[in-house]
């Protein structure tokens, strides 16, 4: 009848139509995690907390839930994996972990560093810690820790702590003329730490590169 193959290829073509669209839909979507990943060391990952993409964030999630069943085309999960997206779960909490640390020192004057005892992001703080120690165990996979050295990870807080206190002293001794000395009073903090030094290399134990560093600014 006629009229019954018009509708037929009229419901043929909308579905035509419908396909077409969801793949440009799904095109749009890869490019903007592609731009992502270029602007972010190849971090082709959102998570679904990024308040400024919820809705690739999203997207992201519904393409490991598609391949954990099997849904997910080929051709789309080999166009994922050719711009590095990450189907693990672990992976994809390791990245949003690294996102979250990211935003934070972006806001932090480059500062990537959480401690545990930080009651706004306790999650993270226990993240950033295990981090070390994987890295102190030389269990830390080679592209994590580049990745978080990208980005201004502190893997020593003591020796952070140190030449945090060696810049300190040298803006001090800039203003002053040259003179790198500061009392156990003025600021407290430094002073304790000037004298500590002092301690260290009358006993023999000051480091010879730490030596050198404060020689080098004018420290008595």
């Amino acid at each position: 009848v006629p009229w019954a193959l018009h509708a037929i290829r009229g419901k043929g073509q909308a579905a035509a139509a419908q396909v077409s669209r969801n793949d440009a839909a799904w095109d749009e979507r890869l490019e903007e995690l592609r731009l992502f990943a270029q602007g972010n060391g190849g971090l082709a990952n959102v998570s679904q907390r990024d308040p400024e993409r919820p809705g690739l964030g999203t997207w992201c999630v519904h393409q490991r839930n598609m391949e954990r069943r099997g849904d997910l085309r080929p051709d789309r999960k080999a166009r994922l994996v050719e711009i590095g997206f990450p189907f693990d779960p672990l992976e994809d909490s390791w990245d949003e972990s690294l996102e979250e640390l990211r935003v934070v020192a972006a806001g932090n004057g480059g500062v990537a560093h959480i401690t545990r005892s930080d009651l706004e992001r306790p999650e993270l703080g226990r993240w950033c810690n295990e981090q070390r120690i994987f890295g102190r165990k030389g269990e830390l996979r080679a592209d994590r820790k580049a990745r978080l050295l990208e980005i201004g990870f502190v893997f020593e807080l003591l020796e952070d702590l140190w030449d945090q206190s060696l810049l300190e002293l040298s803006v001090i001794a800039a203003v002053n003329g040259g003179v790198a000395h500061v009392t156990q009073t003025d600021p407290e903090r430094l002073g304790r730490w000037c004298a500590h030094q002092r301690y260290l290399e009358r006993r023999g134990r000051l480091r010879a590169d730490r030596n050198a560093r404060l020689l080098e600014i004018g420290f008595v």
